[in-house]
């Protein structure tokens, strides 16, 4: 009786190890300090931690700063310069920070992707909470309930508020992707989720989804491996 006992152990573990979750990667801890501020969701380090000193800030998005081939910014970069100096405020040359990061550490620019502190005070929450940036969450970061939640609702308290992009007389013309997209000359590419209802939409759909409750995918195989369907 013994063999067949240990034979189906032996394929309960390898079939545990084949679907292990995502949340079971352990996040890392980074300190280094402040060169500059890129803009109101990128930072540069004195010294490189994992083998990159740009750090982005992940789960938010800030207005942008640049334009291209003389196209019409709208007020996108005017709400850039703000919340880059914002953020210069927060995070002036020379000042300690710690990073954590979550299931994928580096985008696809090299840069870290992490949550930045500054004496304890979550500085991406921070940037959302004074209206200098909205939520980007994509999948598998910031996808846990507390965090995703935390970052939805400064959001909107300082939607409520009619702080930075919120501003009820020069409120933000177009997201930041949005903007980027029609810089570029690119179609929305990634799928979206509803972070609550789980199912998600086409690329050019995403306005079917609550700005607050999106969840963006590079692939809609991510969308379902996540446990979405569509809608």
């Amino acid at each position: 009786m013994r063999k067949p006992v240990i034979f189906f152990l032996t394929l309960f573990l390898m079939f545990s190890l084949v679907v292990l979750p995502d949340s079971s990667v352990q996040a890392a801890t980074y300190t280094s300090t402040v060169e500059y501020v890129k803009d109101g969701d990128t930072i540069l380090l004195t010294k490189p931690v994992n083998g990159t000193r740009e750090v982005r800030l992940v789960g938010i998005d800030a207005p942008e700063t640049f334009t291209v081939d003389g196209k019409d910014p709208g007020n996108q970069v005017e709400h850039g310069e703000d919340a880059t100096a914002y953020l210069e405020q927060l995070l002036p040359k020379g000042t300690s920070v710690t990073m954590v990061t979550d299931q994928e550490e580096m985008d696809g620019s090299g840069r870290l992707l992490a949550y930045v502190y500054k004496d304890g005070m979550d500085v991406n929450e921070e940037m959302l909470r004074q209206g200098h940036a909205v939520t980007y969450v994509i999948w598998p970061n910031t996808h846990d309930t507390t965090r995703f939640e935390a970052y939805r609702d400064a959001m909107l308290d300082a939607e409520s508020k009619g702080l930075g992009v919120w501003d009820p007389n020069n409120p933000l013309e177009e997201l930041p992707f949005e903007y980027r997209d029609r810089m570029f000359d690119e179609e929305q590419d990634k799928y979206v989720g509803d972070f609550y209802t789980r199912e998600y939409v086409d690329p050019l759909d995403y306005e079917q989804i609550p700005m607050e409750n999106r969840v963006f995918f590079f692939t809609e195989q991510d969308a379902l491996d996540a446990g979405y369907t569509h809608q």
